[in-house]
């Protein structure tokens, strides 16, 4: 399954894990799409999408799309 699909799908934490496994896959397998390819840039992209972004509740489906984001944001 697409991990974007799989990120609007989320309902729960259990379906949440299960994209965590999923983007991790993605990780290993398609490397050079990830705009943010180490902890730090990832961590530094996730911070700043997250400062940017107006969200005042967050869910599991939430934290799905900042992992998605944080991946190619600049």
């Amino acid at each position: 399954m697409n991990i974007y699909k799989q990120a609007e799908e989320i309902n729960n934490q259990k379906d949440f894990v299960k994209f965590l496994n999923s983007l991790q896959k993605d990780l290993q397998e398609n490397l050079s799409e990830w705009e943010n390819d180490s902890l730090a840039k990832f961590l530094d992209s996730l911070k700043g999408y997250c400062a940017d972004k107006d969200q005042k509740e967050a869910s599991w489906k939430t934290f799905a799309e900042l992992l998605l984001v944080a991946r190619v944001y600049e």
